[in-house]
């Protein structure tokens, strides 16, 4: 084999392992991305766990879990701070602020209100028949 033939084939093999270098250095790096990403993205959920479970038994071990607070037959939550001003709140009131507070949408807040509003009309015909007598 003559030299200049060697020198080709040394050439040769010498850019096909530049190559292959190259090639696995480049999908060495996309892994190495690709495995940062997954490694922050499950890093992040156990955090968020850890959190939830820390804030859940925060709630339970203080008592501020609010799915332990009962509710009327209206769905109105009353908690053991109500102030008197609370307890002289109207009806209609009372379903405003539920309604502003975001607890009962536009459809209940309205049939709520409405069947209030029958009830306080038949109350009040009540009351006019009782005084005619």
């Amino acid at each position: 084999m003559d030299s200049k033939k060697a020198l080709t084939y040394a050439a040769i093999a010498l850019a096909i392992l530049i190559g292959v270098s190259v090639l696995v250095s480049v999908v060495s790096a996309i892994l190495s991305l690709a495995w940062a990403v997954v490694s922050g993205i499950v890093t992040l959920a156990l955090l968020v766990g850890v959190a939830y479970v820390a804030y859940r038994a925060g709630s339970w071990l203080f008592g501020g879990d609010d799915a332990s607070v009962d509710a009327d037959p209206l769905g109105d939550s009353w908690s053991s701070s109500t102030s008197s001003s609370d307890v002289t709140e109207s009806p209609q009131d009372r379903l405003r602020r539920q309604y502003v507070e975001g607890q009962i949408d536009e459809a209940e807040f309205e049939r709520r209100l409405a069947s209030e509003l029958e009830a306080n009309s038949t109350d009040e015909i009540d009351r006019e028949l009782e005084r005619e007598r």
